[in-house]
């Protein structure tokens, strides 16, 4: 086994922050699942240890985007007067890489939802059509395994009226629409491929570009980030308040989003 130090982590925060929805406490850290594969991770003051195998080391490099300065962007973010303010309630989030369709069904399903149930679908879903990973932990379903899905079953996981569009999304991708392609295309390219799949909108798009693509410029915008967008350019119309942000944060735009955000519901922003 090998372990892996994280610095400048909190778990807490990072896995409830609403963009990762498979984590829960447990003895003392996190327990989870991404891609696959099973993990136990603690907290260790400012950093986060876990034992994986060697094999797995890049994965999860890769996964807690270990290549990402995070020191880097805060000394950036804190020269901007309103996002210094985030720091107490949003430090230590880092913003994951994602398995691209967990992430493409998760955001359709958090369409109209709010967290806790995101979860508890997720779950069921992965316990009704994925694959045992131990320790009573189950494997997201492959798109296969969701496009053989009947409608009354997805239904029957609280899924509402996202169940077609979930089927009729796992479908598409289950028949070779390449959703791991849409990393090497261009922004624009990959959100208007994304919005041409069922139950996904301009705001899913950009959830699934942001936490399951790699796209960290992504900036989605949902009733929280619009009460944002007001604080930050009082009267200035949505899109233009929205481009303003892309403009001002760069390539780091969907991490300064999710500090935003994260910051806007701890202190609910009016």
């Amino acid at each position: 086994m090998h372990e892996l130090k994280i610095p400048g982590i909190d778990l807490e925060r990072t896995f409830n922050c609403g963009q990762a929805f498979r984590w829960r406490a447990s003895e003392g850290g996190f327990i989870g699942i991404a891609e696959g594969k099973p993990l136990f991770i603690r907290q260790e003051g400012d950093f986060a240890l876990l034992d994986c195998e060697e094999g797995d080391l890049g994965f999860w490099e890769n996964y807690f985007a270990l290549d990402c300065d995070y020191a880097a962007i805060w000394e950036l973010f804190e020269r901007d007067e309103k996002l210094r303010l985030c720091r107490e309630h949003a430090y230590g989030i880092r913003v994951l890489r994602q398995a691209p369709f967990e992430t493409l069904i998760t955001f359709i399903i958090s369409a109209n939802n709010h967290v806790p149930r995101i979860r508890s679908i997720v779950e069921r879903l992965s316990e009704r059509f994925g694959e045992p990973a131990g320790k009573g932990i189950f494997a997201f379903p492959t798109p296969e395994a969701l496009a053989r899905a009947e409608e009354s079953d997805v239904l029957a996981m609280g899924a509402g009226y996202r169940a077609p569009y979930i089927i009729k999304a796992a479908q598409i991708i289950a028949g070779g629409f390449d959703l791991g392609a849409l990393r090497r295309l261009p922004e624009y390219e990959a959100r208007k491929a994304l919005i041409g799949l069922p139950g996904v909108g301009p705001k899913v798009a950009q959830c699934v570009m942001l936490f399951g693509l790699g796209f960290f410029g992504a900036f989605p915008v949902d009733v929280w980030m619009k009460r944002v967008l007001e604080w930050l350019y009082p009267g200035v119309p949505e899109k233009a308040a929205a481009a303003g942000c892309t403009e001002r944060f760069g390539s780091s735009a969907g991490i300064a989003q999710q500090f935003l955000f994260h910051y806007a519901r701890q202190v609910k922003l009016k």
